[in-house]
Order: structure tokens, then C-alpha cells, then sequence
């Protein structure tokens, strides 16, 4: 199975790099070194953000004294 995934994966890689007339190994390096790492920094800010945003609503409704929110 782990056969399978890997050759499909490979596959993929080497359709991507025919299409933009680029190599295996370039397309492998612009996906796994330079876009994942990206997103993934993408993710993490975007992790803080909301957690940010999650504070101040909790503050906010702290403030209010709103009985029906218990949080």
C-alpha cells in the first residue's frame, strides 16, 4: 500500500515537473523546500491570530457580564 502511494506521489511529481518544462528535482525542491515551509508558517500565524481574536470575544463577554455565556 505504502508502494502504491509513494509511486502515485512520484508520478504526480514528474507530471507537474513535464508540465512546467522543469525538472523532478526542481519541482520536488519547490514544493517540500520552499511552498510546505511556507504554509505551514502560513498555519501558524493564522493559529496565533485566532487565538488572539478568541481572547478578546472571551474579554469582551467577560465584561458584559452575559449570564448565558458560562466561560
Amino acid at each position: 500500500m505504502v508502494n502504491v502511494i509513494f509511486y502515485v506521489c512520484v508520478d504526480s511529481l514528474v507530471w507537474l515537473a513535464n508540465l512546467f518544462s522543469i525538472s523532478y528535482e526542481l519541482i520536488n525542491i519547490i514544493i517540500f523546500i520552499i511552498l510546505y515551509p511556507l504554509f505551514l508558517i502560513f498555519l501558524f500565524v493564522l493559529v496565533l491570530v485566532q487565538n488572539k481574536k478568541i481572547k478578546h470575544l472571551k474579554n469582551i463577554i467577560k465584561s458584559k457580564k452575559y449570564p448565558e455565556f458560562n466561560i
